[in-house]
């Protein structure tokens, strides 16, 4: 039996699903997405570059503070929405067409949630001066939830090709509008706050285009029970949303009232360059969860342990090199007036590869869906980083807020490590790398048209 997303290709002449998607299995594909995160890596270092350098360390952490609380709630409000409709387009394709509009009904209304929710709550924690423009740039929250799950329908379609072409072009078209600015000589906190968000407008509206193309016109009969079956996995995922990005802008949402806008400043631009290093856990994640999804649960644990382990050591070897580099880069980069960032850049990196690493590891509890597991993992973080912030960063100003993040990234690892052990009855000794691991990446490299070795 045809899905819904063959029925819909077929009315508007496009190739049958099968033929749609590019199924060149998880090493080349993740080959491929990592190479356009590399891509998308470069645009974001040349963004951060233009707004250093023009908006200097004041200038920088006034625009943080103006973006950061409706990112942040556009993040907090995806209710786990495009976790569960992949989840379900994997277990369930032959509804496809009404889990997309399923989600899309439901992506709207938690729109309206967040921007609701940002109304009351920017005014008590921002400046006064602040407070307008974040309040403003609320209206493109909404689109950033629809951003992330058409993200999440094309990695369930396998249409990578079309997923890495919306990431691609989200930060290209916020460079451009940057350096518009910067000749016109318009460039400030708060042209700069506008144009970092205003892309996911068309690039959305583009997805939807594509997306209605596929499936054609709503269908409403059933519409209900399928919200709920998308609300029932997307609410047992929340937690993972709510909670990881707490822990991605708890920092700074505490460091706005615990540092002058320089010394924040400076901190942003070293979480912004450590970010680097999550190229490998994030690019592995992408592929790695929908192709884990569609297998048993054994070969799924067996699938994530392998890539977990020989994602970790290349992650660390690429970190020694970053970390030993980092004054060079940074002075090159961002210039003299950053120099000070150093030290908390080196533990940054550090704690992006450790929380990385764990959830490269938990994509397995994820496939069998199990993701309450992720959800305490991501809550243990939390718990910890907001008294470590409030302790060290008095005592110990930047380098300790580097501290506080780091800290709890190796704790969160070692819980998943634990969990991984006791649910999927692996032995400790399975997490260390042998030569099983090396002859399935060879298999890999050498199946990657294919992607016939994926066990």
């Amino acid at each position: 039996m045809a899905s819904a997303g063959s029925d819909a290709a077929a009315t508007v002449g496009l190739p049958p699903r099968a033929t749609v998607h590019h199924r060149k299995g998880l090493f080349g594909q993740t080959l491929k997405t990592m190479a356009f995160s590399m891509a998308i890596l470069v645009i974001n270092m040349a963004t951060g570059m233009v707004t250093a350098r023009l908006l200097g360390p004041e200038g920088r952490g006034l625009q943080t503070a103006m973006i950061l609380w409706p990112q942040f709630l556009a993040f907090a409000s995806t209710f786990g929405i495009h976790a569960a409709l992949l989840y379900h387009m994997k277990k369930d394709p032959e509804r496809e067409a009404s889990l997309y509009y399923a989600s899309l009904w439901l992506s709207l209304c938690a729109g309206v949630v967040c921007v609701v929710a940002g109304l009351f709550l920017i005014p008590a924690w921002l400046e006064a001066d602040a407070v307008p423009v974040a309040q403003w740039l609320l209206a493109g929250t909404p689109f950033m939830l629809l951003f992330f799950m058409h993200n999440a329908l094309f990695r369930g379609r396998e249409e990578f090709h079309l997923f890495n072409r919306m990431r691609y072009l989200l930060p290209l078209l916020t460079l451009a509008a940057l350096l518009l600015l910067a000749m016109l000589g318009s460039l400030t906190p708060t042209t700069s706050a506008v144009v970092y968000l205003a892309p996911y407008v068309p690039v959305t509206m583009l997805a939807i285009i594509r997306a209605v193309r596929v499936y054609g016109s709503p269908v409403f009969a059933g519409m209900l029970s399928t919200c709920k079956k998308v609300l029932a996995y997307g609410f047992g995922a929340y937690g993972i949303d709510l909670l990881g990005n707490l822990i991605l802008y708890i920092d700074q949402i505490i460091l706005i009232n615990l540092l002058a806008p320089g010394p924040l400043g400076l901190y942003v631009v070293a979480v912004s360059l450590s970010r680097v290093t999550a190229i490998f856990s994030s690019s592995i994640i992408m592929v790695l969860y929908p192709k884990a999804s569609s297998l048993p649960p054994k070969e799924a644990a067996l699938l994530t342990l392998r890539v977990f382990k020989l994602s970790l050591l290349a992650a660390l070897a690429f970190v020694i090199v970053f970390m030993v580099a980092a004054p060079m880069m940074i002075h090159l980069l961002y210039g003299e007036r950053f120099a000070e960032s150093t030290g908390v850049f080196r533990l940054l990196v550090l704690e992006v590869v450790l929380s990385g690493a764990a959830l490269v590891l938990a994509q397995a509890f994820m496939a069998v869906g199990k993701p309450f597991v992720v959800t305490v993992s991501q809550a243990i973080g939390v718990l910890l980083v907001i008294p470590l912030m409030y302790y060290l960063v008095p005592e110990y100003g930047v380098i300790g807020a580097g501290w506080a993040l780091l800290l709890p990234s190796f704790i969160r690892l070692l819980y998943v490590v634990a969990m991984f052990e006791w649910r999927f009855r692996f032995s400790l000794l399975a997490l260390l790398p042998g030569r099983d691991d090396l002859g399935w990446m060879m298999s890999m490299i050498r199946n990657r048209k294919t992607g016939t070795a994926v066990q």
